[in-house]
């Protein structure tokens, strides 16, 4: 599925950073500025597409109806609202928009569309980190110490039919199973083909994390037969 940034600013461009490399589709990327637009696109992991956010004509090249994500992460709120709500009513399925005040976030969530205020959310990470240093610790942060990710069980069939409680190993726990339109947490949940896995990891084993994840599901499937 596709992803669409729309919008230039600071946020927008960090957030093209980090997911030019883990969006299974095309990363769109709009952009005003024709040399913004032009440096974007050097990578070869963006599409950069030069017009403004809230045109219409711009936006429905950007296979809307096949969008899984669509940002909109300009600095001006009302350019973000009004392109946010044309990506809602053409099909994306999760949309975003930046806001600079807090009142617009009651009417964007009622309107199916969440609100994003950075101030807000930075707020939120330092009052975390102070009040609970532990738990923010589990999150894929700076200084975090592990990655929170998510996993389809579809490159991964070995996992099929093993129980929650067995997926565990030393440096990796798989910590939920997400199918059927539900968030599973019991120990004896069954793992089904079109499921997807929540872990949680150490940074240490970032690069070796699918061997990890293969090792695990080998345990889990000695321990079914000898338990």
């Amino acid at each position: 599925m596709n992803a669409v940034i729309a919008g230039y600013s600071a946020f927008s461009w960090e957030l093209a950073e980090l997911l030019k490399k883990e969006v299974d589709g095309r990363l769109y990327f709009v952009l005003s500025d024709p040399e913004q637009a032009m440096e974007a696109s050097l990578g070869g992991d963006i599409i950069a597409i030069e017009g403004d956010l809230t045109d219409t004509g711009i936006l429905d090249q950007l296979d809307l109806d096949r969008c899984h994500t669509f940002v909109a992460g300009s600095r001006e709120t009302e350019a973000n609202v009004l392109s946010a709500l044309y990506a809602k009513t053409k099909g994306a399925q999760h949309v975003y928009a930046r806001v600079f005040e807090a009142k617009f976030m009651p009417l964007l969530d009622s309107l199916g569309i969440i609100p994003i205020q950075t101030s807000h959310t930075a707020a939120a990470f330092v009052a975390l980190r102070v009040r609970k240093p532990a738990v923010s610790e589990l999150v894929s942060l700076p200084r975090g110490r592990f990655e929170l990710d998510e996993l389809d069980v579809r490159e991964f069939p070995e996992l099929v039919g093993l129980r929650l409680g067995n997926l565990q190993g030393e440096h990796l726990h798989i910590i939920a199973i997400a199918q059927g339109g539900q968030t599973l947490l019991s120990y004896g949940a069954v793992v089904e083909r079109d499921a997807k896995l929540i872990l949680i990891y150490d940074h240490a084993i970032k690069r070796q994390l699918r061997q990890e994840i293969r090792k695990v599901a080998a345990q889990a499937v000695e321990h079914t037969r000898t338990g």
